[in-house]
């Protein structure tokens, strides 16, 4: 097991920034078509996580994060 050095763990979202990521997810699986559930979007919605956490709160941005994960 390994572990992520103290130094690098990010930030916990709080409700409503968790609301924000949400509605992008639901939004951007919508938008390509993609089950919530499916592996890539299993891998969208981390990225966007930690997207939000390193600074990026405006949706358009995050949605745009979200598509290029999707169509990658």
């Amino acid at each position: 097991m390994s572990y992520t050095p103290i130094h690098r763990v990010l930030p916990a979202l709080n409700p409503d920034d968790l609301a924000v990521v949400a509605r992008v997810f639901e939004r951007v699986c919508a938008d390509c078509n993609e089950p919530t559930s499916s592996s890539v979007a299993a891998r969208c919605a981390g990225t966007l996580i930690r997207s939000f956490q390193r600074g990026i709160a405006e949706e358009e941005m995050l949605l745009d994060i979200g598509h290029a994960v999707l169509r990658s």
